[in-house]
């Protein structure tokens, strides 16, 4: 990879990464606020734990993407960016351009896929589901 492409996906990173903290905080800033306002009608309370769960998730979620960022500016610093994690080849340029901190080839990013399914609690036992190649589920007992 050359250095103009690696210094191109650590702007996008690290400007990503600053966005994502400035959300981040106003969310919670929110999340504070409504904190201090109390409802007394049970409608408005509902409505009020339904904004906050919305609010604490999208911040979850973003605090994650965050995570995965800082993951992915330690690898640069170390050179080890754009190496699959499983099977320790390189990941396309192209890949890395669409999502700058994925740590999976392709090929290792399907197969994970194809092989995760869904967990069904079925009483005192857990049920494993997933698609066939036919697009059909399969059920392990």
């Amino acid at each position: 990879m050359s250095d103009k492409l690696l210094s191109y996906i650590e702007n996008r990173l690290k400007d990503r990464r600053k966005h994502l903290l400035k959300e981040v905080n106003l969310r919670l800033s929110k999340f504070n606020r409504s904190r201090e306002c109390w409802a007394t009608d049970t409608v408005e309370i509902a409505s009020n734990i339904m904004e906050d769960h919305t609010i604490m998730s999208i911040a979850q979620g973003e605090a994650r993407e965050i995570t995965q960022i800082d993951n992915t500016l330690t690898k640069m610093k170390n050179g080890e960016y754009g190496v699959c994690e499983c099977c320790g080849g390189n990941i396309t340029e192209q890949r890395l351009i669409a999502i700058p901190f994925v740590s999976l080839c392709i090929k290792c990013k399907e197969a994970e896929e194809q092989d995760e399914g869904i967990i069904i609690n079925r009483g005192s036992f857990y049920k494993y589901e997933r698609f066939n190649e036919m697009g059909k589920i399969e059920r392990e007992e």
